[in-house]
């Protein structure tokens, strides 16, 4: 996201400060107005937040720091840009600073205990729903350190549209719900969106043949067999495996430990749910072949049969409710105990789910719940050991800090229809841990993997001019933003707040610093959700607000 600041110009009239407020002189010289010695302002923008100082009873400069995780570099440099940017004025004194990603962490996640005086660039996985872009980062009930509020942000008509969105089912109900609270969050400004990335898979054109990028992170590699998406990877040669990357470390193999994009990477297919999101974002069968609302807390699911675990062991209903429940008391209860009331088994492949409150994203929550077996729940089986699904591949290997592995299952119980062949053409999936990216460009040109889910965007253009690979991108469902302290003056002034992120040289960034990929964002809700993010309604947004 990217540009020279002609993109974010000010919309509010041009006028002169008034005399008498907190002491501040004023006099006109050359199209700026100077405030007090030393103090000029540039443009609307600048007056802007120079009203939320008077308001705040703040005079220029205001010291503060841009914090960054020193891995990203990315984050890093847009970081870096934003901070240009504001010392650009004669309002702000900024200084840079990276932390290793646990002190980052610590230092967002008690930011607001803390009183920290800081600046945050971080950004956020929303997957395929609103709620999920809205609730962690601004309810009141999502305060950090169990939730994603960092700033600790509240307003009373934020946590009740967010209330009423979740637990609306109409659909065009809801978008004049998420209309509403997006305007109003652009207006509070609690955190400035920046950019919605892209997900990019660059792999080898004499290798892999079908690939299809997934745009939630974490699912990076779904598209290699996805029957029910209509959706499969083959091989270009009379190879048999396909060798990819990840680059981290694997944490966990337990979805209700599982804290990370690569570890559900690593186990996406392994793992199947009840439904399943196709690439536009709508719910597709998967271990479920009917599905029906049958009243406003109650839904009954139609199982497919046939199926069968890893172990040998057949799928049922009970797998099912023993898989919500094991959710209660872990470290991932909130993604299912928000909604989850109670199960009832109807018959070996029938269940009806009872919901908490009426829940608008239900399915949405249930293509996100992968089924284990009830051994599991009852501690017959660990999975923490050897991870089991009804996946199309199966466990086979793993080495910490080296590889993945898994092999095709053979007894999965895809038919061969919707255009998929019965078996995944590929019978091995490796994943390399290549923690570099350098390494992991040298790895896929040298042909020691197929392909690479972490090339560097400074790359993408030399790939894609050459005809021997193929770079393939879509707008990611995440958003990148910039927190502030509103909970210390001035920056609790939505003034201050809503002047910085028009300061924020979007198109820059993305051209600068991501090498083009990547979508400006304005609202929090990334848009790949066309229904909440009407071209529209974001235009109406850019030109009130940004123009």
């Amino acid at each position: 996201m990217a540009h020279t600041g002609e993109g974010d110009t000010d919309r509010f009239p041009r006028r002169s400060v008034l005399a008498g407020l907190g002491g501040f002189g004023v006099a006109g010289a050359a199209g700026c107005i100077s405030t007090n010695p030393g103090v000029e302002l540039e443009s609307d923008v600048e007056e802007l937040i120079f009203e939320g100082f008077q308001e705040a009873g703040v005079e220029p400069p205001v010291e503060t720091t841009m914090y960054s995780n020193a891995e990203n570099e990315g984050r890093k440099r847009w970081a870096q840009l934003v901070q240009h940017e504001l010392d650009d004025t004669d309002l702000f004194d900024v200084s840079f600073e990276t932390l290793e990603w646990t002190s980052y962490i610590d230092l967002v996640n008690n930011m607001a205990a803390n009183e920290e005086n800081a600046l945050v660039c971080l950004g956020f996985i929303g997957g395929w729903d609103p709620h999920q872009y809205v609730y962690p980062g601004f309810h009141s009930d999502s305060f950090t350190p169990t939730g994603l509020n960092i700033n600790h942000y509240e307003n009373e008509r934020v946590d009740e549209l967010i209330d009423e969105g979740v637990t609306t089912v109409d659909e065009d109900e809801r978008v004049a719900i998420y209309e509403e609270l997006q305007e109003l969050l652009v207006e509070e400004s609690p955190l400035s969106f920046v950019r919605a990335p892209e997900e990019i898979v660059t792999y080898r054109a004499d290798a892999v043949d079908g690939f299809r990028t997934y745009p939630v992170p974490g699912d990076e590699y779904k598209s290699i067999y996805a029957p029910t998406l209509g959706v499969y990877t083959d091989l270009a040669t009379d190879e048999t495996e396909l060798v990819g990357d990840a680059g981290t470390k694997i944490d966990s193999y337990d979805p209700v430990r599982a804290a990370d994009d690569v570890s559900y990477m690593a186990t996406g297919l392994l793992y199947e749910q009840l439904l399943e999101i196709d690439f536009d974002g709508s719910a597709q069968p998967l271990l479920a072949t009917d599905w029906h609302r049958i009243d406003k807390r109650t839904w009954r699911f139609e199982l497919r049969e046939g199926v069968r675990f890893h172990t040998g062991e057949p799928f049922t209903a009970a797998d099912v409710k023993a898989t919500l429940e094991r959710y209660e008391g872990s470290p991932s209860e909130r993604d299912v105990y928000t909604w989850y009331e109670s199960a009832d088994v109807l018959g070996d492949h029938e269940i009806e789910i009872t919901l908490r409150r009426p829940y608008g994203p239900l399915e949405t929550a249930i293509a996100q719940v992968p089924i284990v077996p009830k051994a599991v729940a009852d501690g017959t089986h660990d999975i923490s050991e050897r991870p089991v699904g009804t996946g199309p591949y199966a466990f086979e290997e793993h080495e910490p800090a080296r590889l993945w592995r898994l092999v095709a299952n053979e007894d999965h119980w895809h038919d061969g229809s919707n255009g998929v062949p019965e078996t995944p053409p590929i019978e091995t999936v490796t994943m390399r841990i290549i923690t570099e990216s350098s390494a992991r460009r040298g790895a896929l040109e040298t042909g020691d993997i197929h392909l690479t889910t972490g090339l560097p965007n400074e790359s993408l253009d030399a790939f894609e001019d050459d005809d021997g690979f193929v770079v393939d991108r879509t707008t990611g469902a995440a958003v990148d933003f910039l927190g502030y302290p509103s909970y210390r003056e001035p920056f609790s002034n939505p003034k201050v707040r809503r002047g910085i992120g028009r300061l924020i040289p979007r198109q820059r960034i993305i051209e600068d610093v991501f090498n083009g990929a990547g979508t400006v964002a304005y609202t929090p809700i990334s848009p790949t959700h066309e229904t909440f993010v009407d071209p529209e309604f974001e235009a109406r947004i850019v030109d009130e607000y940004f123009g």
